[in-house]
């Protein structure tokens, strides 16, 4: 696995912005109650409203929009475009000045719900057809560890910025904090994107000189 992971600049970059993503996104969902708990007093019948939104406006997402997006622009931008979507996403979670703005974030699950398409769509593209369970594995299982590891974050971090004793006043910290973990995610991605296209490039200029 290691040896696979290594082998592939598209596997270990996939490999890393799974991972980065994932943590930022249970990062939110673990904090994401308690947050608006204390900044808005929603209460929890408020909170699955809003997780229905979310999950409507994914599931549509990948039913109707990315099938149409991805015939003209390919995983590689929808990818950067989700993670662009989803950094948007947490960030207005972390920065919202009134009652209603967690709704209009939630909107953006529309464009972050083409993350983990992509990313497993590029992996499967990036490997052998004997080596599709291996990858496939392995980016589940980075996605399952940055899922148990969030929640070990996350939940002490939003205790201590809501707490009385927090030493600054900024109740969407963890949510920023969770923000920044899917902003790596995107910077890595748009470098994974720039070496491609790169690499594509010096492909083409090696084969017209043989030619």
């Amino acid at each position: 696995m290691v040896s696979l992971l290594t082998g592939s600049l598209t596997l270990s970059g996939a490999a890393i912005v799974t991972f980065f993503y994932s943590l930022g996104e249970h990062g939110l969902q673990t904090a994401l109650l308690y947050y608006l708990k204390a900044q808005f007093g929603y209460s929890k019948d408020e909170f699955a409203n809003l997780l229905l939104i979310a999950g409507a406006a994914g599931m549509l997402s990948q039913l109707t929009v990315m099938p149409v997006l991805a015939r003209f622009v390919g995983e590689d931008i929808l990818l950067i475009i989700g993670l662009l979507g989803g950094c948007t996403h947490v960030f207005l979670y972390g920065i919202a000045w009134s009652y209603w703005v967690p709704y209009l974030s939630a909107v953006f699950i529309i464009l972050s719900a083409f993350v983990h398409p992509s990313i497993r769509t590029n992996v499967s593209k990036s490997v052998g057809s004997n080596e599709q369970g291996i990858a496939q594995g392995c980016i589940s299982g980075i996605s399952s560890f940055a899922s148990i590891l969030a929640p070990l974050i996350f939940t002490p971090l939003t205790a201590w910025v809501l707490s009385e004793t927090a030493p600054f006043k900024f109740k969407g910290f963890s949510i920023m904090c969770a923000g920044f973990c899917t902003l790596i995610a995107f910077i890595i991605s748009m470098r994974m994107r720039a070496g491609q296209s790169g690499a594509s490039e010096m492909l083409a200029i090696v084969q017209h000189e043989q030619a």
